[in-house]
């Protein structure tokens, strides 16, 4: 009994360690990353002009608050050893509501900025416009107040329960029937429609570029290379995630012992860190991917240095 009582607690303090040691840097390179972007998608005139950037601009602010909203919590918890939830019934409502809709409205957004670059790589010329800056806008903001619908129901069922065994007060959601709901909205909104979304925008676009179709401004074509290798990111750290779920709802009626619901515990809390890597690396990702984007972020902050503009003399701009 003694050694199975050291091993979870050894697994918890593990669980506690990979937290900390992991989620700490990710979160502070996603705000400093985030922001980044959303001032150079912002004030730089190569990228601001582009609808794809309206859709990344809303990912970024929607990325920026999952973290504050998320992640955070999680940190001051393993590192302070109180959870900032416990004390303010509000403050764990709003968590659980605003930290999926907002990680969740990040996801979606870069969805609808590949199928705006699968738009512009159409060889029919007329599909280039569907999609102009001020109708992105209207999309981003729809997007937005449409997923508060289905997640709003986190506002009324998440509440403060105490454990006696443990002896502590956690947030969480003790309705089965909300249980099972949120388990399956999860799987689909978060993991299953922007996996699926992605990985067909993107192999239509790869398709139009590779048969060449039609010729591209330079600024399109660096703005396709960088979301095309956000894509990929995203492909990457969402995948985990979605067997991670797939497992814990199929398990869920199981009856588990402490040792393997310890042992699932740091399973889950490394592939949630993985998967925060959707909202922390996209920064990372550009600047890796496009000497374009360096170039210019760096003249951002540099203001004695030329931007590097397009070979073109004229771009399209959208209005």
């Amino acid at each position: 009994m003694s050694d199975l009582l050291d091993e979870i607690y050894r697994l918890s303090s593990i669980t506690r360690v990979v937290t900390v040691a992991i989620g700490l840097p990710i979160f502070i390179c996603g705000i400093v990353g985030n922001l980044i972007n959303i001032l150079g998608f912002t004030y730089l005139p190569q990228f601001n002009k582009l609808p794809s950037s309206i859709f990344l601009l809303f990912s970024f602010l929607a990325s920026e608050t999952a973290l504050l909203v998320i992640l955070l919590p999680q940190l001051v918890f393993r590192l302070s050893g109180t959870d900032p939830l416990v004390n303010n019934l509000i403050l764990c409502k709003l968590r659980w509501f605003i930290g999926p809709l907002s990680a969740t409205v990040a996801l979606h957004c870069i969805c609808l900025a590949s199928i705006n670059q699968y738009l512009i790589t159409s060889r029919i010329i007329r599909r280039h416009q569907w999609i102009i800056r001020r109708r992105a806008i209207f999309i981003s903001s729809f997007v937005v107040l449409f997923w508060i619908g289905p997640l709003s129901p986190s506002i009324v069922y998440y509440t403060h329960t105490y454990i006696n065994l443990a002896n502590v007060t956690i947030c969480t959601a003790i309705n089965p029937t909300f249980a099972l709901y949120y388990t399956y909205i999860s799987i689909i909104i978060y993991s299953l429609i922007p996996i699926l979304v992605l990985f067909l925008f993107s192999f239509l676009t790869w398709y139009n570029i590779r048969k060449q179709l039609i010729r591209h401004f330079e600024i399109e074509q660096t703005l396709t290379r960088m979301l095309s290798a956000q894509i990929i990111m995203v492909l990457l750290t969402t995948l985990p995630n979605f067997c991670s779920q797939l497992y814990f709802f199929y398990t869920r009626t199981t009856m588990k012992s402490s040792l393997r619901l310890a042992l699932e515990n740091l399973m889950a809390t490394i592939l949630t860190l993985i998967s925060s890597g959707i909202h922390s690396f996209s920064f990372y990702t550009y600047i890796l991917t496009s000497k374009a984007f360096r170039q210019n972020i760096l003249s951002l902050f540099q203001l004695n240095q030329h931007r590097i503009q397009p070979n073109s003399i004229l771009m399209r701009e959208r209005t």
